[in-house]
């Protein structure tokens, strides 16, 4: 079986390495590739994607603009890709089974069914137009772009995957699409890198890794640190980060901004933390929340849309509202509290073994390739 993937629009292997996500993305693809799959990753990069080959082993790359020139502007990169069908015919012409990575960029594989009647599956970590909708600043313009490109790609596709129920309930609903096509694979882990090593916790520090944009909620969570005898550090970047040290510098708020890091690094970070916070006012099915639980960190998180379907409050882990004082609440209880820490992070590895491992979502989405193939078989 042949499975091409096809990047989100703009994101080449490169943009996956400087945001330390790279060796993350690929696992589950070379797993497939143990599996006797072929697979081929259709890029928006350049020459500059082949770099990544070793690390890819078995896996094509096959970057968009090393076979033409990119255009200059946004709106012609876009026009231009409507070229990608043609440009790329052979490889695609190849596949069995055509995904897309996110939404932005379905068009083009839509396209590609149309010319080769290929098998189609949409992936969303995230459903973009419910995203679009929660956004305040999101122009009406680009909103309806986005309920358009979602209508198309969800009604002519033959399997979608969402990482949540409260994503697959939307699309349902909002697009008038059938339930057995839409099916919920949650983010997966290697709980083989993500898990609890011997090392010596802070007392008093807490983490958040995430992007420093409005929709992670962190003014909040700085107002909530600044109440405790706490210390917060920060990993991620973002447009917010000018913001954010300017508000901890004002507010002589014990907050340190880490920049980024490549995920690999992360299990060895995350051990050093008695508690993780996610303070988001919504989320999709965020992977570092899951990584945090798989590493037996304790875990704060809002109770909110992509949160709430991970996190059972005093089970797995705390669930709290957005506003500061809230957030105040859940943190102290935390961390005043080892045996109820203790209790919820072994409860969040196992919720992760049980329910997220590489090996069980590999397994899924073989499953749903042999069942699209089967059906015209």
């Amino acid at each position: 079986m042949n499975i091409v993937l096809f990047f989100t629009f703009g994101v080449s292997l490169k943009t996956w390495e400087e945001t330390g996500l790279l060796d993350r993305e690929i696992q589950l693809y070379k797993r497939f590739v143990e599996r006797g799959l072929k697979v081929t990753f259709i890029t928006f990069g350049d020459e500059e994607d082949y770099q990544f080959k070793d690390r890819l082993q078995d896996i094509e790359i096959v970057p968009y603009y090393a076979y033409t020139k990119k255009p200059k502007t946004r709106v012609l990169r876009f026009l231009h890709s409507f070229k990608l069908p043609i440009v790329l015919s052979k490889t695609i012409k190849e596949a069995d089974i055509l995904k897309t990575n996110q939404m932005w960029g379905s068009w083009i594989v839509m396209l590609c069914k149309l010319l080769y009647k290929k098998k189609t599956v949409v992936r969303c970590g995230f459903e973009k137009y419910r995203s679009a909708l929660d956004n305040k600043k999101e122009s009406v313009f680009h909103k309806i772009l986005l309920y358009l490109i979602s209508w198309m790609a969800y009604k002519f596709c033959d399997a979608i995957i969402v990482t949540s129920k409260e994503d697959k309930e939307f699309i349902i609903k909002t697009f008038s699409i059938s339930e057995p096509k839409v099916n919920i694979f949650m983010n997966y882990i290697d709980t083989n890198l993500f898990k609890k090593t011997d090392c010596q916790k802070y007392e008093k520090k807490l983490l958040f890794i995430g992007r420093l944009n409005e929709e992670k909620n962190i003014f909040s969570l700085l107002d909530a640190i600044s109440q405790t005898e706490y210390e917060l550090d920060i990993i991620g970047d973002g447009d917010l980060r000018p913001k954010i040290e300017a508000y901890i510098k004002k507010h002589n708020i014990k907050a340190n901004l880490l920049g980024r890091f490549p995920n690999a690094q992360l299990p060895e970070i995350i051990n050093r933390y008695p508690v993780f916070v996610l303070p988001s006012y919504y989320e999709g099915n965020p992977k570092v929340l899951l990584e945090a639980m798989a590493c037996e960190c304790a875990v704060v998180g809002t109770s909110v849309r992509g949160i709430r379907e991970i996190i059972k409050n005093n089970e797995n882990g705390l669930l709290c509202e957005t506003d500061a004082d809230s957030i105040k609440q859940a943190i102290t209880t935390l961390m005043q509290d080892k045996h109820l820490r203790d209790k919820l992070s072994r409860n969040a590895r196992q919720f992760i073994i049980e329910n997220l491992s590489l090996y069980k979502t590999v397994e899924k989405e073989l499953s749903l390739y042999k069942n699209l193939m089967n059906k015209d078989a």
